[in-house]
């Protein structure tokens, strides 16, 4: 079948060049995870509505979310292993396919077990979108421009994140929560053929242009010999000191996402007493700025490279200053009323997400190709396993306490990494590289 997908579309296309080509295929990256956070982001909307629909807990809820972040955690550090075994291309549909019919499946849900279980089949597919997107950078984008891509796709999950906010509600009071799962996962479904129809590698694509071609070749993209040809073993692979230091890092801090995304939407509910509908008008303003921040963050990146900084360095200094910001979390839950929590959510959320697209940009700028899927498979399964972690804390923190806590606990996590990676990052990475020689 995509087989003949493929044929028919080679058929019909006289295979002219198509310029630029490198940043539609980012613009395909972006929409892929444009459909993982809505697909996502579905659940922590209608997660008030749903708990009273079918008579779920907070403690309940937290089971539905660590179910999906124990197989999102174990899948990460699988999908990475199998991506660089039968490539991007298929690895990107197939994965989008399987996540994408999964959260068709949620809208059939009636209790907690059955809702766990589905948003447990959602986790061992959204993995693979992020590890495919990592890796097709690597394939299509020369070094300066690898911080915007990155950002490009990292603020998908973002405007995703936003979109969810007023398309699930208006599809909620009109047809139903059921009906919100059904109508994300066929568009997940469409997505995958497109990308099936449409990826190559460059030095595989026919509408590659000649000039865009003759720059991947200047820029190394082309033809540059490989270092690595072969997947590591798994002794090999948790023997890399950088790795373990990006994937620390993320463990620590990514659980701030989590948060935004699983228990926000529920705090300015429970907490400040916003309605279905006023969560629709407004969650998406803190998405938007995370998307500024997530392209600002690899823009500005790419432009200290320009200066001749190297590129490690340059993304600890978009980190250092995300960090700064991020230290004031704790403030939010002090402030009165229902503008204060979205203005300052905002700009956390900006804050965290250029600093999410720059410590996503040290794969790409430490490892080479063929092992970028393993090694950013296994980062993001200790983001992963971060997230499910501190799932579980912030459950046990607003049951037995409040949401206060867990927004005091947000405010260390940046500034303590920030440190640690500015004091071994730099000298691990050039001692990694120079094995490579």
């Amino acid at each position: 079948m995509l087989n003949s997908l493929s044929q028919a579309v080679k058929s019909r296309s006289t295979k002219k060049p198509i310029p630029h080509l490198r940043w539609w295929l980012a613009g395909l990256l972006l929409l892929v995870s444009v459909l993982n956070y809505l697909d996502r982001q579905t659940l922590s909307i209608l997660a008030h509505t749903i708990q009273e629909d079918l008579r779920i807990s907070d403690a309940g809820y937290a089971q539905v979310v660590l179910a999906f972040q124990l197989t999102y955690a174990v899948m990460y550090l699988l999908s990475g292993r199998l991506l660089d075994a039968i490539g991007t291309r298929l690895g990107m549909f197939c994965f989008v396919l399987w996540w994408s019919l999964a959260n068709m499946l949620t809208g059939l849900a009636n209790g907690v077990a059955s809702l766990a279980f589905f948003r447990s089949l959602l986790g061992i597919g959204e993995p693979g979108g992020y590890t495919a997107s990592a890796k097709a950078v690597a394939e299509w984008f020369p070094m300066r421009e690898k911080g915007t891509a990155v950002g490009l796709y990292t603020m998908g999950g973002t405007l995703g994140a936003a979109i969810a906010g007023p398309l699930v509600a208006f599809i909620t009071m009109r047809q139903g929560w059921r009906t919100a799962f059904v109508v994300s996962g066929i568009l997940g479904v469409v997505l995958a053929l497109v990308w099936i129809a449409l990826y190559r590698k460059p030095e595989q694509h026919a509408r590659l242009s000649p000039a865009e071609r003759e720059l991947l070749t200047k820029e190394n993209v082309l033809g540059k010999p490989s270092q690595m040809t072969a997947q590591l073993s798994w002794r090999e692979l948790i023997t890399l000191k950088p790795m373990w230091l990006i994937l620390i890092a993320r463990m620590i801090t990514d659980p701030l996402w989590y948060f935004y995304l699983f228990w926000f939407p529920k705090y300015l509910q429970e907490a400040r007493g916003f309605t279905l509908q006023q969560l629709g008008a407004t969650i998406w303003i803190v998405f938007v700025a995370a998307d500024v921040g997530s392209l600002l963050g690899g823009w500005l990146a790419g432009k200290f490279l320009q200066r001749g900084l190297p590129p490690i360095n340059a993304r600890l200094r978009i980190m250092t200053g995300a960090a700064f910001l991020l230290a004031f979390s704790g403030i939010l839950p002090l402030l009165p009323g229902q503008r204060w929590p979205i203005v300052l959510a905002s700009i956390f959320a900006f804050a965290h997400m250029a600093w999410l697209t720059c410590i996503t940009c040290f794969s790409v700028d430490i490892f080479p190709a063929a092992i970028i899927g393993s090694a950013h498979g296994a980062i993001g399964a200790g983001s992963a396993f971060g997230g499910f972690l501190s799932t579980a804390l912030v459950g046990w923190l607003i049951t037995h306490f409040s949401y206060n806590p867990a927004f005091f606990m947000m405010s260390l996590l940046h500034p303590l990494v920030i440190i640690g990676l500015s004091l071994m990052l730099p000298q691990a990475a050039s001692a990694y590289r120079r094995t490579l020689i």
